[in-house]
């Protein structure tokens, strides 16, 4: 059967399934795989707004070609961004997190978790402007994409708003009216008139429309300003009873800078429960995430949701964390509450977990965590954050493993900030080789996997190690946590490297406990450039048995981490933000040609900001040890003299050590 005399549903299904460039070339081959290929470039609509006369003239634009070749009817899902009359600010913000280009934030995104990239201690001031009022002048500004979706041909069945600015009610009230099954997802909401006696009409004809299917909101107990924030308490009450049709809400809790401050003494107001709330009733999620500064330390929070929502509706459950900080996780304490509960549709669960042994040692945590990890039926897909160790792990794998597509485990250990707290001594968990053929093993049907590797200076057993991936017959999409920490030189009174000369040396007299011999480990272990990504995939990919690697993700992390906590030196720290570089490895149409795959530096525009800034710091600090260690190991290409200090010719001469080669029919 010949691709034309195939039905238009069948083409399109195929159109639907290519990459924009084969689906350029597909539309191009016949009249018939054009008409097929409109579905899958008209079916979801992206726009950006920023100022109106913008956004009329975007929309004309895809009227224009909406109508040009007959396609409204292919219109099913809109996502907007942006700001309207907000270009400046969303611009600078993009820049920048948090307007500023001092923050420390390289290290807060991680390019492998779908993260909100939000400073969850930064300045927050809940929004006390008006609320958008019908027929204003930023109500009306959104008329354009109003009268394209009043269009009989249009059936919308996906909204997404992700615009920092208010959702227009003219657009509320289409989408009643024109196409009352759209499903309303707002990852922008908050209330502002909840310190009023009454909240506002229409945040309430909002809140409560049968049309709001997800729902992502920014809550904190009080803003930077000293002014308390009630949308947590409002999100519950909508997730109960008020809402009627919501099933997807995402948290982000903050702590803002200042919230905290002795100029706000006096207790938090009484919470007022909105109009028409029925206490006792309980709403049917299927999906709840609680990031940010959640205090999972006690069941408190999740109790107050368990009188909200019923649990055993859920599918999806995402707890604790946020960026570049994990002290947010579940308690032994909380595991355990959670087993008096009932999650008996729980496909997907996403958890950070917490010692919390700071100040009274948990010698049962491990225990805890296991019956936790047991006490839910075989999961599709789990992430663990936190501090795991090999009796967690092999629950994972003998309790889920069959069920699993899709697994994410990053182990990691907490260091204290408190001086008069204990000193635990742990050690971060790693995967050995054996630990990864288990996971081969016990795990045979996942898909897609995001795994801490430990960096060991490019050497045969690090190769030996991302060789095993190649054994798992279902994976197509890998990624992996590079971790270039060091805990055992504080942590491990066993740890006595073999260092030779000036390597055993310390650094500086007043870091006696750091070799030089430590430091380029270090160094030499955060170092990615391209080609050595390209080796690993190189590695990975021509062995690869079953189904073949799509998808490779590289992410340094950890890099000067010695399991003290102590500030790393802004000289150091600017040499790693310049080595340790993220990468994306895609293999490309022609999947039968080894060769052929695509290399992308993730957060590229993000490093080369971050090296304005650290120039600046670097030009400012007197630590010539760095330089003569970063020298020693990377001499100058051209063999100039290296004892002056030059970053930006340095940035020329480094490179990633080779992955060594492993012996034959190994």
């Amino acid at each position: 059967m010949s691709l034309l005399s195939l039905p238009l549903e069948l083409r399109q299904h195929i159109a639907g399934g290519l990459e924009p460039s084969a689906l350029r070339n597909f539309s191009l081959t016949s009249v018939a795989c054009h008409e097929a290929s409109l579905f899958a470039v008209f079916e979801r609509i992206y726009l950006t707004v920023y100022e109106p006369e913008d956004l009329r003239r975007d929309i004309i634009a895809l009227r224009d070609a909406l109508s040009y070749t007959s396609s409204f009817s292919c219109v099913r899902h809109i996502t907007i961004k942006g700001a309207l009359r907000g270009k400046e600010l969303e611009r600078s913000s993009e820049r920048w997190p948090n307007g500023s280009i001092w923050t420390d934030s390289l290290d807060m995104v991680s390019p492998l978790l779908d993260e909100d990239k939000i400073y969850y201690r930064g300045m927050y001031v809940v929004p006390d402007r008006d609320v958008i009022e019908p027929s204003s002048d930023e109500d009306i500004a959104w008329a354009p994409l109003v009268d394209l979706l009043n269009k009989a041909e249009i059936s919308l069945e996906d909204l997404v708003f992700d615009c920092r600015s208010q959702f227009p009610p003219t657009l509320l009230r289409l989408l009643h009216k024109r196409h009352p099954r759209c499903r309303l997802h707002h990852l922008t909401f908050n209330l502002r008139s909840l310190l009023c006696t009454t909240p506002h009409a229409y945040e309430m004809e909002l809140a409560t429309s049968p049309c709001l299917s997800t729902l992502k909101a920014i809550c904190t107990p009080r803003d930077s300003n000293g002014t308390d924030d009630f949308n947590l308490e409002a999100v519950m009450e909508l997730a109960s009873s008020l809402a009627p049709n919501l099933s997807e809400i995402i948290v982000l809790n903050l702590s803002p800078g200042g919230s905290r401050s002795s100029r706000w003494p006096r207790t938090r107001k009484s919470w007022r429960s909105l109009p028409g709330f029925v206490p006792r009733k309980k709403g049917l999620l299927k999906s709840l995430s609680l990031r940010g500064i959640t205090r999972l330390i006690d069941p408190q929070a999740l109790e107050d949701w368990a009188r909200h929502i019923d649990f055993t509706s859920l599918q999806h459950l995402a707890l604790g964390g946020w960026l570049n900080n994990h002290r947010g996780g579940l308690t032994g304490e909380t595991m355990e509450w959670m087993q008096t509960q009932s999650f008996p549709r729980l496909q997907t669960l996403s958890v950070y977990l917490a010692r919390n042994d700071l100040w009274v040692e948990r010698p049962h945590f491990s225990h805890q965590a296991i019956s936790f990890f047991r006490s839910f039926k075989p999961l599709r897909q789990l992430s663990i954050v936190g501090p795991i160790d090999y009796q967690i792990v092999d629950t994972v794998f003998t309790h889920h493993g069959q069920s699993l597509r899709k697994l994410s485990l990053h182990p990691l250990e907490v260091i204290p900030f408190q001086p008069n707290g204990r000193d635990p001594q742990d050690l971060p968990f790693y995967f050995t080789k054996d630990c990864v053929l288990q996971l081969r093993d016990q795990c045979p049907n996942l898909e897609e996997l995001t795994i801490l590797v430990k960096r060991n200076m490019s050497r045969a057993s690090e190769a030996e190690l991302y060789k095993c991936f190649g054994e798992m017959k279902a994976l197509r999409a890998l990624s992996f946590i590079l971790d270039c920490s060091n805990w055992r030189v504080t942590r491990d009174p066993t740890y006595e490297p073999d260092f030779d000369g000036e390597d055993r040396e310390p650094v500086d007299a007043e870091c006696q406990w750091l070799k030089i011999g430590d430091v380029k480990e270090t160094l030499i272990n955060c170092a990615i450039d391209e080609a050595l990504a390209c080796s690993i995939w190189k590695t990975i990919s021509p062995i690869k048995t079953g189904r073949p690697l799509e998808r490779l993700k590289l992410w340094p992390t950890e890099a000067g981490e010695y399991g003290t906590g102590l500030r790393m030196s802004y000289k150091f720290k600017g040499v790693i933000h310049e080595l340790a570089r993220s990468w994306l490895i895609e293999r490309g149409p022609r999947s039968d040609e080894e060769e052929d795959f695509t290399v992308k530096e993730l957060q590229l525009e993000r490093r080369l900001m971050f090296r304005e800034r650290d120039v600046i710091f670097m030009s400012h600090h007197e630590q010539p040890w760095i330089w003569g260690i970063c020298r020693s190991i990377w001499p100058s290409r051209d063999g100039t003299d290296d004892s002056r200090e030059d970053w930006s010719k340095f940035r020329d001469d480094w490179s990633s050590f080779p992955l060594e080669e492993l012996p034959r029919g190994s």
